[in-house]
């Protein structure tokens, strides 16, 4: 007997016109909406979440725009979230970049493992394949192992043209955590009790898939393609990936010795010294002093507001020479506390 599955395919943009219509537009055209198709039609719903408010779509029964404050990726896909439970029957949620390219088939593939899983993994995410947008056929990832921050990738830059790569095929068993939201897949038990954590950018779809506690599984030809994490780097990312990850370390009881951390926090400010990127520097520094007002502060604040003002920071040697010292002195009177938060 077949699984009843319904998808609502959850994506979060900001200033991604181009990449949005393109891919509305092969979705559209899909057998999810083709009547004669009837084991496919009206099985995959589509939630745009427009940060930027700027979206102009023709919305119907199975295609969705909402506007939304500017609260990163993070924040969309949470307004996605709180948007798809208002609507009853979806069995499944899709979180999915809105910079990604992708072939159709991945869509039928995963509909089709999804109707036929068994009871056992029913419950489990399914992630997305990443391959590298300018290296079509190099598999940057299957899936993501987070080993406390130092990320490992599952079949990392695999060539699928020497290797016998057979869309279809299930790996039930990779030594993975989670899978990355340029294309992952959840049960909407899960989802439907479970919040995105306000962390903006980065390190949201890490949390998310640690705290659902199942490995996720991967099915060949299940994939997209997306530009790497080293071409999409800025020095206001560096504040956002040292913040969040140890954010994501202290929730989940992953981080080291307070003297380990202080001593990785200070080898990396040291990094962007010896280069004089005092940007980048002070960025690192701010983010630690921010996760030392803990995730209360983080739940609380404002983050478009507070995001603009990040963009709008200032920094030089004196400036940071002063405030790396401070943070350091609030670091130990904090007395730091490894213990897993609930």
């Amino acid at each position: 007997m077949k699984n009843e599955v319904k998808i609502a395919l959850n994506i979060c943009t900001y200033q991604r016109e181009e990449y949005i219509y393109r891919n509305l537009s092969l979705l559209q055209s899909s057998y999810f909406f083709d009547w004669r198709k009837t084991e496919y039609y009206g099985k995959l719903h589509i939630f745009i979440v427009d940060n930027a408010r700027q979206l102009k779509i023709r919305e119907d029964d199975y295609t969705h725009l909402v506007y939304n404050k500017n609260t990163g990726g993070s924040g969309g896909f949470q307004r996605g979230i709180e948007e798809i439970r208002k609507q009853e029957g979806f069995t499944h949620v899709i979180f999915m970049d809105d910079d990604v390219a992708f072939d159709i088939n991945s869509f039928y593939l995963l509909f089709d493992f999804l109707i036929q899983v068994d009871e056992e993994n029913r419950d489990r995410p399914v992630a997305g394949r990443m391959f590298c947008m300018d290296r079509p056929n190099i598999q940057y990832t299957a899936a993501e192992k987070w080993n406390g921050g130092n990320i490992s990738h599952v079949e990392f830059l695999r060539d699928v043209r020497k290797s016998g790569y057979a869309p279809g095929k299930v790996v039930y068993d990779a030594d993975a955590d989670y899978g990355g939201w340029w294309f992952c897949c959840f049960p909407m038990q899960f989802v439907l009790h479970n919040d995105v954590l306000p962390f903006f950018i980065h390190c949201d779809d890490v949390e998310y898939g640690l705290r659902c506690g199942r490995k996720p599984i991967i099915i060949e030809g299940v994939q997209v393609w997306h530009e790497t994490y080293d071409k999409r780097m800025t020095p206001l990312m560096q504040y956002y990936d040292t913040r969040n990850p140890l954010f994501v370390n202290q929730i989940h009881g992953f981080l080291p010795e307070t003297e380990l951390v202080m001593e990785a926090w200070k080898q990396k400010i040291t990094a962007y010294h010896v280069r004089k990127d005092w940007l980048t520097e002070y960025y690192v520094i701010l983010a630690m002093n921010d996760f030392l007002k803990g995730m209360r502060w983080l739940k609380r604040i404002d983050a478009e507001r507070y995001h603009r003002k990040l963009q709008r920071a200032r920094s030089s040697k004196l400036k940071n020479a002063v405030c790396w010292r401070v943070v350091t002195l609030k670091f130990r009177i904090k007395k730091f506390i490894k213990a897993k938060i609930v």
